[in-house]
């Protein structure tokens, strides 16, 4: 009986058993791995014609068939000499890239577009009234600041060099208020007959002080009846003069303590009276949460020190005041106070005054001046302007 060799598959082992095998499965004795037994060679061309072999083989006559495989040194040599089995490796290239649809891109450009569209129509006319808000809000703050502290300021010391008793004016001119020609010459008489702040600080110096009490609680809010008084930036405020300039297009209420010029403490309040009313007559009650433009400026100016110039802040809204203003007579106006300021110091003035108006302020000469005739000297060109046309120059 013939025997079959062959590899192992798996491990390479070589083996060696009975054709009876062939077909057969069975586990390599090396790698424990099934395999197939290889069918033996076809039989000799006098063997095809013999009866057709069943299809199962016959049991092999021994009890087990002859498996063997190589050992020692040439089962190590069969082994290297087996042929390796390696793994079949793939190189896989990346799948090509999909194309885009362009209908899907020109889309998502469209929606783009169409949410900016959107986003424009609808957000234009929101910022342009939030602009024009902002800019009605800067003008109501510009008119009632009528150019700012700083301006207000100014103009301010450029009306006490004017009205100051004895003070010599900021253009060198002579003392005191001047007197306003008309286009003849005439002097038209001062409305307050050139008194100075004497009077009203007379008037209130005789009554009592009452201590002012500090509250932002407009209905809390009382006015003494005494003199004006209270607190200004820490220090105790009393104040010597009460007088209305005009300042711009406002009428400034100021509560002077120290000089007019350069005060050392004092509260100014800018009132903006409205087309063809006068002042004197008014009332006017401002809690801490109004604001705009009909809640008037309030400023406090104060020294920290006597030789410097004074400090101030001004407050357009969060403070609480009551303010009754009497009937003008004789160039002043008496009034009543009550302002609580809400500054860390508390800072509060309450009680009565009489504050002079100041009305004379300079203008500048308005008389017309006739226009002096210079006589002309003739030059060369003239006379050769005449010798040649006829006509002097200049005719």
């Amino acid at each position: 009986m013939a025997d079959i060799k062959f590899a192992c598959p798996n491990c390479g082992q070589h083996i060696t058993c009975d054709e009876l095998w062939g077909g057969h499965q069975l586990d390599c004795p090396s790698c424990k791995n099934p395999l197939v037994v290889p069918a033996p060679a076809g039989p000799p061309p006098a063997a095809q014609h013999a009866a057709p072999r069943p299809l199962v083989p016959k049991a092999p006559a021994t009890p087990e068939p002859r498996l063997a495989i190589n050992t020692g040194h040439a089962a190590a040599q069969s082994a290297a000499n087996a042929p390796q089995r390696t793994i079949p490796i793939r190189n896989l290239t990346p799948p090509p890239p999909k194309k885009k649809n362009p209908i899907v891109t020109y889309s998502i450009y469209a929606m783009v577009l169409i949410a900016l569209g959107v986003g424009v129509y609808f957000g234009y006319p929101w910022i342009s009234r939030m602009q024009h808000r902002v800019t009605t809000a800067s003008n109501e703050a510009a008119k009632n600041s009528d150019g700012g502290e700083v301006g207000h300021i100014a103009n301010l010391n450029k009306v006490l060099a004017a009205t100051e008793p004895g003070r010599a004016p900021v253009d060198g001119s002579t003392a005191g208020p001047r007197q306003r020609r008309t286009g003849v010459g005439q002097q038209i008489p001062m409305a307050n007959g050139g008194g100075s702040d004497a009077a009203s600080t007379s008037a209130t110096e005789g009554q009592p002080l009452i201590p002012a009490v500090w509250t932002l609680d407009l209905t809390k809010a009382r006015i003494p009846d005494g003199r004006a008084n209270g607190s200004l930036a820490g220090t105790n405020f009393v104040p010597e003069t009460a007088r209305v300039d005009p300042v711009g297009s406002a009428q400034v209420l100021r509560l002077v303590q120290g000089q007019a010029i350069s005060p050392d403490r004092e509260v100014l309040i800018y009132l903006h009276l409205k087309g063809g009313e006068k002042l004197g007559g008014q009332a006017l009650n401002v809690s801490q949460d109004m604001s705009g433009a009909g809640v008037p400026q309030v400023t406090k100016r104060w020294k920290t020190n006597p030789k410097y110039a004074p400090q101030y802040k001004s407050f357009t809204s969060g403070y609480a005041m009551r303010l009754e203003l009497g009937q003008l007579a004789d160039g002043a106006m008496p009034g009543k106070i009550f302002l609580a300021l809400p500054d860390p110091e508390q800072s509060v003035v309450a009680g009565t005054f009489r504050a002079t108006i100041i009305t004379n302020v300079p203008v500048m000469d308005t008389t017309a001046q006739a226009p002096v005739a210079v006589p002309s000297t003739p030059t060369s060109a003239d006379a050769a302007m005449q010798a040649r046309y006829g006509l002097r120059r200049g005719q």
